[in-house]
């Protein structure tokens, strides 16, 4: 993420590099910025989709076991690591994530599994009016 920062001591946050938009200070991208912000999404798009076919496919075919692979990256992704580094980062739990709930879905008879109901959402009154 530092590759497309403008400041080395500055680096670009995760959620600027998952959404492929550099912000300025003052919240609108500047040209350079935008430009930066292209190159970065093609180049985050291009390793997302390397790790998701790693996951559901075995070199060209499409492989059998992408439910297994996808719920060990995703148990490995929600583990703490032993390393330190300035921010955690998230969004390879989501890609696992997202991936688990497609094989999941493909399941046979996922679709006739009863829903789960969760219980109406009543806000509490104000306590000072």
């Amino acid at each position: 993420m530092t590759d497309y920062s403008q400041h080395p001591q500055r680096p670009l946050s995760e959620l600027e590099a998952f959404t492929g938009n550099i912000l300025g200070k003052t919240g609108a991208p500047s040209r350079y910025q935008r430009e930066l912000s292209k190159t970065m999404k093609e180049k985050f798009d291009e390793d997302a989709t390397f790790i998701v076919n790693c996951i559901l496919k075995d070199g060209e075919e499409w492989s059998d076991r992408a439910l297994e692979r996808s719920v060990a990256c995703l148990a490995v992704s929600l583990q703490d690591s032993r390393y330190k580094t300035r921010e955690k980062l998230l969004s390879f739990k989501y890609v696992a994530a997202a991936i688990c709930l497609r094989e999941v879905d493909k399941l046979p008879g996922w679709e006739t599994l009863p829903h789960l109901t969760l219980p109406e959402f009543k806000p509490r009154a104000r306590l000072l009016q």
